[in-house]
């Protein structure tokens, strides 16, 4: 017969409940996957076992227990026997004191009946280190009856150097050596330790070995550390050091001794350690039925307590500094932990402050608590902390659980060939315990052969690394404990030889989609054509130089063979590239994506989705300065031919380079400004193109400054006088620059973009400004100058109206900034949509992302300059349209007064037709406000920033 005797705690608070539901759970499942199944699966038996002696004796509590027989296709063991087991759920509480004495008595009867004794715990690392001190006692040996009894310690994690004082190598040898037989069927805390350093570190914080700190002042009392990471006023750092917080509680051996994992050592890496304590039990939830408790027949006070508990979880509830609770405390720790993180910023060498925050203890509802409570005051922190549990993943704790680090012995299950059909647990411990199960269960089978601690210790040489997403618990490839130690094989993980596998953990989460191979070559054919097709469409040199290659074709043949080339370089563009692409795929998402983010879209974790949107953004910055620059010269074309103006624009033109070629090149720079170094227009010229002096050289200055090279030397030197102010803005709000990056490439690229994105958004914002601006100059000019037109334009407009020409000079005007500001005007979304995807790219819906103060104020600053030059714009063109409707209404008087109208004057009934068409002209920069693009595009980073907020509620729903 073999007896497990399972050790779970006994107290009466919920998490105590939740810990004996889920460690039962575990158990059943590990006897289910041993092929062991209830005897009675509606009843627990209990017996009382024999009362101790002693007058302070308290009599015994009973112990439930129940049995499980083999099933039809059970394992046979060695003897050819498949036994009954006998599972005793035992109270851990009852074993405090001298458990290994306690134990020894609980099961010698049954020992000296034959039954094998094999023990599930103890319940934590306390419990483990009680059974160390007793088992060290000098006349402990021989208490114990060893034979055929057998330890599993599933729950205890501190490491043996700390329950041993560094006094032997191995607990499993000190044990041995006591004739008391133990296995940890659990990683511990030091080897987590370790990878959440390396993690850490991957994510860009620096961490040093203790001999590498250098040699400690001999003039200083304080240790090297101390020195290092907590200077005195007036001294420098050693070392830059990253500091990190470690909040954990203080009354239990674990939260004690894992704090200390972090600091550098010998021969290992660790960080500044700021250290701050809580107590368990934070909720200060009481046990049902116990005094104080709620009552549900209480009547108003359940529902209040449910209404605070609610609000705490939406965190709208200040707790009174008074009662069980004990947030409160929580809320003045993260003042203090804030100052403190200030204090360091200004220590600090590199100026950084609590770049990580660490929150360690066994009660998952305490740690909820403390997320809560600090992550809103560190929202750019990386929080970390030890044993995964599916909590973490609930859509109500998202708000402060999204990112967080988890180091684990284990995931929530094991390999598929080991998990035995169970569906994945609550927990990591629940994992432990399902594992310790299905060990015993082995060696009962074959006792000759007990697993061994060596062959249990390779299974968490390489502890496992969580980012908590919005819907999993995404699992990084940690770093092999040994590069030889290869992958295990499926086969040795099936059957009796279970034990010899040489990884029971699941294959880490994908780092980057792998779709159908048709899938890739046709989202690949849709970037190239994304790619090529708009230039095509927007560039009219581009179609023109296609149509002058086929024409050019001298024959037949030639013609032929042009087309054929044509089609060439199509199907090279459009199927052999996304080929290539399509078969490029892996190697390249493996290389992005080693020690990296994975490429994910919505699961929070990812800064590639960023990445991608600054990569749209920087091609959307070129695409949109080419498309607006060709906007506006088909539209300078458009007005060309419509007035009739392009032997006077060839003549400017002709002029121009002609005088440009005598200026200095200074004097060629300061004309892209000003043109106060072009020689006025001569007589000749004047007669020549039919318009007075002012007139000429209003328009020489706009064909000059209007032109490629001078604009984008305007908009260079706009840029360059704005990214200084810019970078002053941000150092004057000592933001500390967040990234949340993980490793070096993801770093690089995230840099990389940084500059080419920002200044192809400035050049894209003042290019924008300029062309406004410049209109708005344009259009005061020609409000400024009497007779603005050739006499060409003039005859077109007074065939078209019957209107003499002395009353069409304002309203030829008015046609051209109308026609003008109809491209102009549309302009002014595109700052807007770039900024809109610059506030976009920054949303936590992709990772933990925060919105800095400097990127909003520069946002915004950008967006009202663009903005005030558009309603500058605006304003000018009203303001013409106001003074063209003064002169004609002059001119209507003046032909009201004359009676009867002279031949070759216009009539009163005319200039009234004038006038109601220039007050009902809606074209360009007339329209009514509410149709201008500007209030339109004013409203695209609202939409965008409720957009992204909106994406971030719905994630946090787990819709």
């Amino acid at each position: 017969m073999e007896i497990v005797a399972v050790m779970l705690p006994g107290g009466p608070y919920s998490e105590n409940v939740e810990s004996r539901r889920r460690g039962r759970y575990a158990v059943l499942a590990g006897l289910n996957a041993s092929r062991l199944s209830p005897v009675d699966t509606e009843h627990l038996g209990y017996f009382f076992p024999p009362a101790r002696r002693g007058p302070n004796a308290k009599p015994p509590e009973p112990i439930p227990y129940e049995w499980f027989e083999p099933t039809l296709d059970a394992r046979r063991g060695d003897d050819g026997r498949s036994p009954r087991v006998l599972v005793m759920w035992l109270q851990s509480e009852a074993f405090d004191a001298e458990p290994l004495a306690r134990m020894g008595a609980l099961a010698k009867p049954f020992l000296e009946a034959g039954a094998n004794w094999r023990v599930l715990g103890p319940n934590g690392s306390d419990g483990l280190k009680a059974m160390i001190d007793e088992a060290a006692a000098s006349d402990f040996k021989g208490k114990v009856p060893a034979p055929r009894m057998r330890f599993y310690s599933l729950y205890a994690t501190v490491p043996d150097s700390v329950l041993l004082g560094d006094t032997e190598a191995s607990l499993a040898d000190f044990f041995d050596a006591r004739g008391v037989t133990l296995v940890r069927t659990i990683g511990n805390d030091g080897n987590l330790a370790k990878s959440l350093i390396d993690e850490l570190m991957l994510r860009g914080l620096k961490a040093l070995k203790s001999e590498e700190l250098g040699p400690p002042d001999p003039k200083s009392e304080r240790s090297l550390y101390w020195q290092t990471c907590h200077p005195r006023d007036g001294e420098k750092p050693r070392h830059s050091l990253s500091h990190v917080a470690v909040v954990a509680e203080w009354d239990t051996l674990y939260g004690r001794s894992l704090r200390r994992e972090f600091r550098p050592a010998p021969g290992e890496r660790g960080f500044c350690v700021d250290s701050f304590n809580y107590v368990r039990g934070l909720d200060g939830q009481l046990p049902a039925g116990s005094q104080g408790a709620p009552d549900s027949a209480a009547g108003a006070k359940p529902a209040q307590g449910d209404k605070d508990a609610t609000r705490r979880k939406d965190g709208t509830l200040v707790e009174r500094a008074e009662g069980q609770s004990q947030f409160d405390y929580l809320r003045r720790l993260a003042v203090q932990m804030r100052e403190k993180d200030r204090y360091v910023r200004a220590a600090s060498a590199d100026g950084t402050g609590l770049r990580a925050i660490g929150v360690l203890g066994n009660d998952v509802h305490d740690k909820l608590l403390v997320l809560q409570a600090l992550k809103p005051e560190f929202p750019n922190a990386i929080f970390f902390t030890t044993d995964l549990d599916a909590r973490f993943l609930h859509p109500r704790e998202q708000a402060w659980t999204r990112n967080l680090i988890v180091a684990s012995n284990f995931g929530l299950r094991l390999r598929d060939e080991l998990q035995g059909g169970a569906p994945p647990f609550r927990d990591s411990y629940q994992v432990s315990a399902f594992l310790a199960t299905r060990l015993a269960m082995n060696d009962a089978q074959q006792p000759s052969r007990p697993v061994s601690q060596a062959a249990v210790a390779q299974w968490f040489g390489t502890p496992r690394v969580f980012e908590i997403g919005r819907t999993e618990a995404f699992e990084f490839l940690g770093r092999p404990a040994n590069e030889g130690v290869q992958r295990a094989r499926a086969d040795l993980c099936r059957g009796p030889r279970w034990t010899e596998c040489k990884d029971i953990h699941p294959p880490a989460s994908a780092r980057y989609p792998m779709p159908r191979e048709a899938t890739l070559i046709l989202v690949a054919s849709l970037l190239v054509l994304a790619l090529w097709a708009p230039a095509l469409f927007i560039s009219v040199g581009a179609r023109r130089f296609l149509g002058r290659f086929v024409a050019r074709a001298p024959d037949g043949s030639a013609l032929l063979a042009r087309y054929a080339a044509l089609a060439v370089l199509v199907v090279l563009l459009q199927l052999e590239l996304p080929l290539w692409l399509a078969a490029h795929w892996q190697p390249f998402a493996e290389w992005l994506t080693r020690e990296g983010k994975p490429l994910t879209a919505f699961e929070g974790i990812s800064l590639w989705p960023t990445e991608a949107i600054r990569v749209l953004n920087l091609v959307l910055c070129l695409y949109l300065l080419i498309r607006g620059w060709c906007a506006l010269t088909r539209n300078v074309d458009e007005i060309t031919r419509e007035f009739r103006l392009g032997s006077t624009r060839r003549e400017l033109i002709a002029e121009q380079r002609e005088a440009q070629a005598r200026l200095r090149w200074w004097q060629k720079l300061a004309q892209v400004f000003s043109m106060r170094f072009e020689p006025a227009a001569g007589r000749s010229k004047q007669a020549a193109l039919g318009m007075p002096a002012p007139a000429l050289d209003f328009w020489k200055r706009y064909v000059a400054q209007n032109r490629l090279s001078a604009r984008l030397l305007r908009t260079t030197a706009y840029v360059a006088a704005a990214l200084p102010w810019s970078y002053l803005v941000v150092l004057a709000f000592d933001e500390e620059r967040a990234v949340p990056y993980r490793g070096d490439l993801s770093l690089a690229v995230h840099d990389g973009l940084r500059i080419p994105s920002l200044v192809a958004m400035y050049f894209l914002v003042f290019f924008v400004v300029d062309a406004t601006a410049f209109c708005v100059g344009f259009v005061r000019g020609l409000r400024e100058q009497a007779a603005n037109w050739p006499e060409a334009t003039l005859d077109l407009f007074e065939a078209q109206t019957g209107i003499p020409r002395a009353h069409l000079d304002n309203w030829v005007d008015l046609q051209f900034i109308a026609l003008r500001t109809r491209s102009v005007t549309h302009l002014i979304y595109y700052p807007f949509i770039v900024i809109s995807l610059l506030l976009l790219s920054r949303s936590a819906v992709f990772d933990q992302w925060t919105m800095p103060v400097s990127t909003i104020v520069l946002s915004v600053g950008g967006a009202i300059v663009a903005l005030g030059c558009a309603l500058a714009l605006r304003l000018a063109a009203e303001a013409s349209r106001r003074h063209a409707l003064d002169l004609l209404k002059d001119a209507l008087m003046r032909a009201n007064a004359k009676a009867p109208v002279a031949p070759g004057e216009a009539t009163p009934r005319q200039l009234e037709l004038l006038q109601s068409r220039i007050e009902n002209l809606r074209m360009g920069a007339f329209a009514p406000f509410w149709q201008q693009p500007l209030v339109k595009a004013v409203l695209l980073p609202f939409a965008t920033l409720g957009g992204s907020t909106l994406l971030d509620y719905l994630a946090l729903a787990n819709i």
